[in-house]
């Protein structure tokens, strides 16, 4: 075994990184740590001619200033912790492929709103740009994928290859439906049993951030309808608007406002299923301080159109 370690300059940060393997039955390269201050990383495919094929676990824990990284096509492990802790990674670029992956990939990264599985075949021209329009099939998936790290926690629907097929996509609806059917109390008693403080320490605040993640759900799966049944669109638009603004619980609107308060595609998202309307407009435009200036604007044009029954969203701007 060679063993050999070495570091590689990239930017403002340095990868670290270790040689396995020996000359009769090949050699590869494990990356081991990173360091630096980049806010992406591209981590290439080969160092001193040999495949990198491992990321190993915790190289890139509690790299705060991270918010995209791009890992190469030869890649075939990727560790526990690799990303944990990051809590301003964005995106992540994955090969399309089988791998060997650890748990708890992307524990506590809040901000991951997309994981790509791309062609380890197909290059590597638009890594780092957008994936076009942020609907479009591609990112939808992305956004699946990354919600099954973080929304969804469930390390099952964890796979780059996988990650966008039809079974696929009927093993991630199924794990939402489960999560909105569960109870809005259920877990509560075993939370204080075991001492966790992570909603708080009252049944209303359990139960109110129960609701919470369940509308963050919902809308996350409306705004990314790849493969969604009908009947569960209607559900989900369903549960939304019982918990919009007037009604007994306000989780929808607390979380559109505060969450997605400058994202114009969650408010147009929002109206059309009905969660803004005349009874609860004047509440809702009260509710929104002067840094929501243009989605208060949005919803003034948005009331104006509507009463005069023109098709709102056809040609909509805020240049005015």
């Amino acid at each position: 075994m060679d063993g050999r370690k070495g570091t590689l300059k990239i930017l403002d940060g340095m990868i670290g990184y270790r040689i396995e393997g020996n000359a009769e039955e090949g050699q590869w390269v494990r990356i081991t740590d990173y360091s630096g201050t980049d806010t992406e990383v591209r981590v290439p495919e080969e160092i001193e001619g040999f495949p990198v094929k491992s990321i190993a676990k915790k190289t890139f824990l509690s790299r705060k200033q991270l918010r995209k990284v791009i890992l190469p096509g030869t890649t075939e492990e990727i560790g526990d912790w690799v990303f944990a802790y990051c809590t301003n990674l964005e995106s992540v670029w994955l090969p399309r492929k089988e791998m060997k992956l650890g748990s708890r990939i992307f524990m506590e990264c809040p901000k991951v709103e997309r994981i790509y599985a791309y062609d380890p075949e197909g290059g590597g021209a638009n890594f780092g740009k957008k994936a076009g329009n942020e609907r479009d099939a591609e990112s939808q998936k992305a956004a699946l994928l990354a919600a099954a790290a973080g929304l969804l926690d469930t390390e099952y629907l964890m796979s780059p290859l996988e990650a966008g097929s039809e079974e696929w996509i009927r093993k991630w609806d199924a794990k939402m439906k489960a999560a909105m059917e569960e109870g809005d109390g259920e877990g509560y008693t075993k939370m204080i049993l075991c001492g966790e403080e992570d909603y708080g320490s009252s049944l209303e605040e359990f139960v109110k951030n129960k609701r919470k993640g369940k509308v963050r759900l919902a809308l996350l799966r409306l705004m990314n309808p790849i493969g969604l049944p009908e009947y569960t669109e209607e559900e989900l638009k369903d549960y939304l608007v019982s918990h919009t603004k007037g009604c007994e619980s306000e989780e929808s609107w607390e979380v559109l406002l505060k969450e997605y308060g400058h994202k114009q595609e969650y408010f147009e998202k929002f109206t059309e299923i009905g969660g803004v309307t005349e009874e609860n407009f004047d509440a809702v435009l009260a509710d929104m301080p002067g840094e929501y200036a243009e989605m208060k604007a949005f919803l003034i044009r948005y009331k104006a159109e509507r009463m005069e029954n023109r098709d709102f969203f056809e040609g909509l701007s805020l240049d005015f």
